[in-house]
């Protein structure tokens, strides 16, 4: 009787479990960023209380739908903390690699890899994520370039502009 008990519980909340799992690898594991959580969570959230209130499963149930996305959003969001932190910390790095770079030869590099091994051990990553938005990209701009990464991808930027020496936010 217990067994069955759980394996319904399990049943019920699989598909939620599989929907949090869906996020985190994408938000966490593809993006570095909380874009999808951050629209889908709020209103899967009011779904569970909608169902729940229809369905009244039990208090067990009730809870465990209903923190499910609130869970989801909070470790996206913590996640997506941590990579800010490591992208604002290695941005100066890079930005000060080039800078030394320019003092020694005159010129800025034409990509981050002209800096390998001598200004930098190797080129850093904005955010430790699989897409492409995890990496620096650099323009050259015919000798006025620019570092950018992704705060949210695709299209919310940080930029460094060389020739003004600041940062700017980009949409």
């Amino acid at each position: 009787m217990v067994v069955a008990r759980k394996q319904r519980f399990r049943h019920r909340i699989g598909v939620s479990l599989g929907a949090a799992a869906l996020l985190l690898a994408w938000d966490a594991g593809f993006s570095g960023s909380f874009l999808m959580s951050w629209i889908f969570c709020p209103i899967w959230f009011l779904l569970s209380l909608l169902k729940n209130a229809i369905q009244r499963p039990g208090w067990g149930l009730t809870l465990s739908r209903a923190a499910i996305p609130v869970l989801t959003l909070g470790l996206v969001m913590a996640n997506d903390a941590f990579q800010l932190t490591v992208a604002e910390a290695n941005a100066p790095r890079v930005v000060a690699a080039c800078e030394q770079y320019r003092a020694a030869n005159g010129r800025f590099p034409k990509d981050l890899n002209e800096l390998v091994p001598e200004y930098l051990h190797s080129v850093p990553r904005a955010k430790y994520c699989l897409g492409h938005w995890g990496q620096f990209v650099y323009f050259y701009n015919q000798g006025n370039p620019m570092l950018v990464w992704y705060v949210v991808p695709p299209h919310y930027r940080r930029i460094y502009i060389f020739e003004t020496r600041k940062w700017r936010y980009m949409e």
